[in-house]
């Protein structure tokens, strides 16, 4: 978790190259962790990674990075990992929107509505609403 805050408190301070690295190195260190609080925190510094690259206007490696959170715990039952999920979902929409990929774009909207819509989790179904209205504008 030390590693996840000083990612945290790297990114607040708008150090988004060293913020990557702590997460980087979250993610390659507890890469294969069974534990479910370590699975949690590698999904946290993937999807902090994502907004960091974001924020570097990297967003191809972004979207790679909320890919890997989806490709790497898009079964978990476990709610702090399906938010985590969510919200790689909603911040590869919005990248992909901002790219102007559209049709990318709607097709991550309908993969996070089909994937949540019956999520029972506040944090998730918050999310699945703030998609779909994001949904309405890019279709605009």
């Amino acid at each position: 978790m030390a590693l996840v805050n000083k990612g945290m408190t790297l990114d607040q301070l708008n150090r988004w190259d060293e913020a990557i690295v702590a997460y980087d190195e979250v993610i390659e260190r507890f890469r294969d962790a069974a534990e479910p609080a370590v699975r949690e925190r590698v999904a946290l510094a993937l999807v902090n990674k994502g907004v960091a690259l974001g924020q570097l206007n990297r967003s191809d490696e972004a979207i790679a990075a909320y890919d890997e959170v989806v490709g790497r715990f898009q079964d978990a039952t476990e709610p702090v990992l399906r938010e985590q999920v969510a919200k790689a979902l909603f911040y590869k929409v919005a990248a992909l929107s901002e790219l102007d990929r559209s049709d990318e774009a709607i097709a991550a909207c309908d993969e996070m509505i089909a994937r949540f819509q019956d999520a029972t989790e506040p944090a998730v179904r918050e999310l699945v609403e703030d998609v779909r209205r994001l949904q309405g504008e890019i279709t605009k």
